[in-house]
C-alpha cells in the first residue's frame, strides 16, 4: 500500500501537536499514558485474563480479555505490520529537521521498524471494548474506551505513529474486542452446563480452607 497519499493529512496532524500540544509536562503525560498500551501492561492482563477464568464471577471478564489481546497480537503484530511494512514516521521524515526536532523533544522514541497499524492503539482498544461490553455497568464502562483513545492520541504526541496508523490501530482493536467477546460468548454457550461452566475454583479453595 502506498501510504504517500496521506502524507498531507499526516503531517497536519503532527504540526498541530508539535506547533500547539508539545510542552514538558505534556511529555509526562504522554508517557504514562502511552505506557497503558505497551506489552509491559498488555501482556499482564492478558495471563491476568487466563487466570481469571478458572473463577465463575470473572471468567466471562478473563475470556473477554485474553481472547482479545490474541486475536489483536494475531492481527497486528503477525499479520498486518509485517505485510504493510511502513516505517517509523522518524525514519521517513529523517531529513525533514522540523518533525526531527519535535521528536527529539518528546523523548526520540526509537521503536520497531514497523509502523502500521499502530500496536499500542490496538491493545488499548481491544481491551477497552472487551472490558466494555462485558461490563454491565456501562456509566462506568465507558471510560475504557475513551482512555483507549487517548493511548492513541499519545502515540501520535510522542511522534512514533501517524495519525493513519493509530486510526488502523483503532480498527483492528475495535475488532479484536468485539471477536474476543464473541469469542468468550460461544464458549460459555458451547458449554453450559458441562463440568466446565460448573466449576468455580473460588469454592474449591473455600473448601479447602474450612
Amino acid at each position: 500500500m502506498d501510504f504517500s497519499i496521506f502524507d498531507s493529512f499526516d503531517m497536519s496532524v503532527f504540526t498541530f501537536f508539535g506547533e500547539y500540544i508539545q510542552s514538558a509536562f505534556m511529555n509526562v503525560v504522554a508517557e504514562f499514558i502511552t505506557f497503558f498500551g505497551g506489552g509491559a501492561f498488555v501482556t499482564p492482563m492478558a495471563i491476568v485474563g487466563a487466570l481469571l477464568i478458572p473463577f465463575k464471577k470473572t471468567r466471562k471478564f478473563g475470556m473477554a480479555v485474553l481472547f482479545a489481546v490474541l486475536v489483536g497480537t494475531i492481527c497486528t503484530n503477525l499479520i498486518m505490520k509485517p505485510l504493510f511494512d511502513r516505517p517509523r514516521p522518524y525514519i521517513y521524515y529523517a531529513d525533514n529537521p522540523i518533525f526531527m526536532a519535535w521528536h527529539e523533544f518528546a523523548g526520540g522514541h526509537i521503536e520497531s521498524e514497523k509502523s502500521f497499524p499502530s500496536g499500542h492503539t490496538t491493545a488499548a482498544f481491544e481491551l477497552g471494548v472487551a472490558i466494555f461490553l462485558v461490563m454491565k455497568n456501562k456509566k462506568i464502562a465507558w471510560i475504557f474506551p475513551v482512555f483507549s483513545a487517548l493511548i492513541g492520541l499519545s502515540r501520535i504526541y510522542l511522534m512514533v505513529h501517524y495519525v493513519t496508523d493509530v486510526i488502523g490501530g483503532v480498527f483492528v482493536g475495535v475488532f479484536a474486542g468485539i471477536m474476543g467477546y464473541i469469542i468468550m460468548n460461544a464458549i460459555i454457550k458451547k458449554t453450559a452446563n458441562t463440568k466446565f461452566a460448573e466449576f468455580d475454583l473460588a469454592e474449591k479453595l473455600k473448601k479447602k480452607k474450612a
